[in-house]
C-alpha cells in the first residue's frame, strides 16, 4: 500500500513537472539563460547521448500510458498488475534519469538545447579517390 502511495506520488510529480515545464518557460523566457551541462567529443558519444534520451522519454511516456491504464481500469486483479508494471517502470525511470543527470547532467525535469559549436563533414570515398584527395591534401 505504502509504494501504491509513493509510485502515485512519483508519477504525479513526474507529469506535473513535465506540464510545468511549458509555464515556466513562458514565463521566465526572459530571464533565462545558457548553462553548458556536458560536451560530446565524438560521434559515438553523441548517438549514445541521443539514444539515451530517446530511451528516457520513451520510459516516460511508457508510465504515463500505465497511469491511464490504471485510472480507468475496474477489474482489480488487472488493477493489481498494472501498479506492480507502474511501480517497475518508475524505478527503472528513476534509476535511468540518476545516471543521466550524473553523466551528462540531463534530467527529465528540465528544458535543454543543443548546439552545434563544431561540426565536420564526411564523404564516403573510394581508395583511388581517398589517394587522390590524401596526394592533393599533402600538396597544398
Amino acid at each position: 500500500m505504502k509504494s501504491s502511495i509513493v509510485t502515485k506520488t512519483l508519477v504525479l510529480c513526474l507529469l506535473i513537472a513535465a506540464n510545468n515545464i511549458n509555464a515556466q518557460n513562458a514565463s521566465a523566457a526572459k530571464e533565462q539563460k545558457v548553462v553548458k551541462v556536458c560536451t560530446l567529443n565524438s560521434i559515438q558519444a553523441n548517438q549514445e547521448f541521443q539514444r539515451n534520451v530517446r530511451l528516457m522519454q520513451v520510459q516516460r511516456q511508457n508510465i504515463v500510458d500505465l497511469k491511464g491504464q490504471l485510472d480507468n481500469e475496474v477489474d482489480d486483479s488487472r488493477v493489481s498488475q498494472i501498479q506492480k508494471d507502474l511501480d517497475a517502470a518508475l524505478v527503472k525511470l528513476n534509476e535511468n534519469n540518476e545516471v543521466m543527470f550524473k553523466t551528462y547532467g540531463f534530467s527529465l525535469t528540465r528544458n535543454y538545447h543543443m548546439f552545434v559549436e563544431k561540426a565536420h563533414v564526411y564523404m564516403i570515398v573510394s581508395d583511388d579517390e581517398f589517394d587522390k584527395f590524401q596526394e592533393n591534401q599533402d600538396n597544398q
